[in-house]
């Protein structure tokens, strides 16, 4: 976040894709872990289910 500080003081004229990438690569990859979650739960209900009957 320091860039975005840096940015908007115009210390740095870097473009705004290149001072928030670092945080939109970590949130990608918070949300595709909460996908690979999500698909585990799913998966696991329905071969519960699947066993039950």
């Amino acid at each position: 976040m320091i860039s975005v500080v840096l940015k908007l003081t115009d210390v740095i004229t870097w473009s705004w894709w290149l001072v928030l990438l670092p945080s939109l690569i970590s949130f990608s990859f918070y949300l595709l872990i909460l996908l690979v979650k999500v698909a585990i739960v799913i998966a696991t209900i329905v071969m519960t289910k699947k066993r039950k009957v």
